[in-house]
């Protein structure tokens, strides 16, 4: 654990000199740092659940969530992070099912990447802010700041992400 920390602390040393080239202030560092790692993310989710799963994709999201949320308090004293891992768990098997439960797809080539890269973005925005709303703000102070988890825990972020795929959806289905 302490060999993690220390290559952590590395890492962001070596990102704050290296922004600090640039002229960037080191909060500003972590800002790209953490859009950067989003972006990644985002397209590696867009290229593992294909782009026209994607409405199939935030349904599952949106379900696994609220199935954690009515867990019963028993299948919480297994340990303090059994929400979040129930969480994934439902929703890789949502997503693996997903024949059988939401086969909602985009049709039709008519979506343009932005769009679709969007959609994805705003999907994996949501499953951090979901996470990390399961995990304790202790924990989590370990490994990213203050700032950063504000952008995912605060209560108007936490609404932001889980409302702006919504309203993106309906951008999409309205401007074609």
């Amino acid at each position: 654990m302490l060999r993690i920390n220390f290559q952590k602390q590395k890492i962001v040393m070596q990102l704050e000199e290296l922004f600090r080239g640039f002229g960037l202030s080191v909060f500003m560092a972590e800002f790209i740092t953490l859009f950067l790692v989003l972006l990644v993310i985002s397209i590696i989710f867009w290229l593992a659940v294909g782009r026209f799963k994607l409405h199939s994709a935030l349904c599952n999201i949106y379900l696994s969530f609220a199935l954690v949320q009515v867990l019963p308090a028993q299948m919480m004293e297994f340990g303090k992070n059994i929400p979040a891992l129930a969480f994934l768990i439902l929703l890789v098997a949502l997503t693996l099912l997903g024949k059988f439960t939401f086969d909602i797809h985009l049709s039709g080539s008519g979506l343009s990447y932005w769009k679709v890269f969007l959609m994805s973005f705003l999907e994996v925005g949501a499953i951090f802010s979901i996470l990390i709303g399961f995990i304790s703000d202790k924990e989590l102070l370990r490994y990213i700041s203050k700032d950063a988890l504000f952008y995912f825990s605060s209560p108007w972020a936490k609404f932001a992400w889980l409302a702006l795929p919504l309203l993106f959806l309906i951008y999409i289905n309205k401007s074609e």
